[in-house]
């Protein structure tokens, strides 16, 4: 007599990774991150004159966007000198007259780039949106005694020095 053992059948499995899942994993967590850094960067970044700085500038743009001439007075020197896309506007009052104007005409700035503070100046992109119109400038704000005294716009792709840029 002849007796056989007879072992179970072994199943194995391999380990199976689903590549579309990980892509959209590694997405959703690049995605959850980069949102992350912005909010943290938007409200906490920098120093503490780059927060000072930005904060000053979020609120100079949302004042001119508001074409509130009070709250950009409380925001520049009395001698404010803007110049921005070959405009030159001297004076507050200048300003604030200038901002009501471009806010009734539905311009809008907004700040699209964490600000940098060098000395008492700071730099920023901005895109500036009128109806018909969408521009992205580089915002220079020269800073005294928590006030900007001195504004400059440069258009990418048209104001010198910056007229060869790569435009997106």
């Amino acid at each position: 007599m002849v007796s056989t053992t007879h072992a179970p059948p072994v199943h194995a499995h391999r380990l199976h990774v689903n590549a579309w899942l990980v892509a959209v994993i590694a997405l959703a967590a690049a995605v959850i991150a980069l949102g992350s850094w912005v909010i943290v960067d938007h409200y906490t970044g920098g120093d503490g004159a780059t927060q000072n700085a930005t904060t000053l500038i979020d609120k100079f743009n949302a004042a001119g966007n508001a074409g509130d001439a009070k709250a950009l007075a409380a925001l520049v020197t009395s001698d404010v000198v803007m110049r921005s896309e070959g405009s030159v506007i001297t004076g507050a009052q200048a300003l604030g007259d200038a901002a009501a104007s471009a806010s009734a005409l539905g311009m809008r700035v907004e700040r699209i780039a964490p600000v940098t503070v060098e000395g008492n100046f700071a730099s920023t992109f901005i895109r500036a949106a009128e109806p018909g119109s969408d521009r992205t400038l580089i915002a220079v704000h020269q800073l005294k005694d928590g006030k900007i005294s001195r504004f400059w716009g440069f258009e990418l792709g048209t104001t010198p020095p910056f007229d060869n840029a790569v435009m997106p």
